[in-house]
């Protein structure tokens, strides 16, 4: 429960050192693009850690693109 604690709180610490900064400058393409990006490497780091197992995406690559071969 520490790891995802810190995981959390690292996450957090990024987004307050970062934020203000695209905020200041306007840039709400580039904030919505971090934010996603953080939120989508701190759910996926605190899966690993509570050791939940993902599915394989190239099994979903391989189906989008099967009708190709």
């Amino acid at each position: 429960m520490a790891s995802v604690l810190t995981v959390l709180a690292l996450a957090v610490g990024t987004f307050w050192l970062e934020a203000p900064k695209l905020i200041r400058q306007n840039h709400k393409r580039e904030l919505a693009v971090f934010i996603m990006f953080l939120l989508m490497a701190s759910v996926f780091y605190v899966l690993l850690t509570l050791e939940i197992v993902l599915p394989n995406p190239f099994k979903i690559i391989a189906w989008m693109f099967g009708w190709i071969g």
